[in-house]
């Protein structure tokens, strides 16, 4: 076996991200993106994995301002649900987050949900993470993320930090 990548011969195996797996944009280290929108006059974002949908299930991760501010209120919450196990996730505990610059405070707790069926037709169901915007907020805006789409937000949590200051109320 030579000491060469196959793909990209003039590399050596130890110094190529393609031999060491972690090239971005590949299934197992994804590249997260926004791609900003307007829909009915309203700015909207859509988080995007290596130029496509989060899920092969769920062809548009987009939400507009209000989501936005609650999943950033939110961060410290998603980073750890985006990488603990299953079993931690179901002991997350339901919290309140306030974030004291724009006046938002979210409820926070984890649900269980259907995630995919196996071939017996057993639904298998996971814990996802939803959050809910509490009063003084006028409305009653909710949105529910799992591991994945929390990583995704981590991921690309600066641009969407200026995204919300750009458009922002």
């Amino acid at each position: 076996m030579s000491d060469r990548c196959d793909k990209y011969p003039s590399l050596e195996r130890r110094y190529c991200s393609h031999c060491q797996g972690t090239v971005r944009g590949t299934e197992e280290n994804p590249h997260f993106s926004i791609k900003e929108e307007f829909a009915n006059g309203y700015p909207v974002v859509e988080v995007l994995r290596n130029g496509g949908a989060i899920h092969e299930w769920d062809s548009h991760f987009q939400f507009g301002l209000r989501k936005a501010e609650m999943l950033l209120a939110a961060l410290p919450v998603l980073k750890e649900f985006a990488w603990c196990s299953d079993q931690e996730r179901l002991k997350f505990p339901p919290q309140i987050i306030g974030e004291q610059e724009i006046g938002l405070r979210v409820q926070v707790f984890v649900e269980m949900r259907p995630d995919f069926e196996r071939s017996t037709g057993e639904l298998v169901e996971r814990p996802y993470l939803q959050l809910v915007a509490l009063p003084p907020a006028s409305e009653r805006t909710h949105i529910g993320v799992g591991f994945r789409k929390c990583r995704a937000i981590c991921a690309v949590q600066d641009e969407l930090r200026a995204w919300v200051r750009r458009h922002g109320r």
